[in-house]
């Protein structure tokens, strides 16, 4: 499953039903990848862009349309998180993901 959010594909309800139930061992590998020395700086700046934008005027506006506003946040979380995964070595993604899977 983890793979198919990473290439951004549909999921569908029962899926998304495991994602909830994986995700704090989601925020377990953006933790590690956030804290290992190997990823580079660029890529752990990427999240935290992320939230910078959030709070930007624009951002804030579109707070106040109910749907949109919720929206703007779940999509500028998601590709900022999709970027950094993408600019983190891979070799590094898969040693924290089975990490994470046998109970490190």
């Amino acid at each position: 499953m983890f793979s198919k959010i990473l290439r951004m594909q549909f999921l569908g309800p029962m899926q998304l039903s495991r994602l909830v139930m994986y995700l704090p061992q989601f925020v377990r590998v953006f933790y590690r990848l956030m804290r290992d020395e190997r990823v580079p700086m660029l890529a752990k700046l990427v999240p935290w862009m992320g939230v910078l934008l959030i709070f930007t005027p624009p951002a804030l506006e579109l707070d106040m349309v109910p749907i949109v506003g919720e929206l703007d946040w779940l999509l500028i979380g998601y590709l900022s998180l999709k970027l950094f995964i993408w600019l983190c070595p891979p070799d590094v993604v898969r040693e924290h993901v089975s990490q994470i899977g046998r109970g490190e």
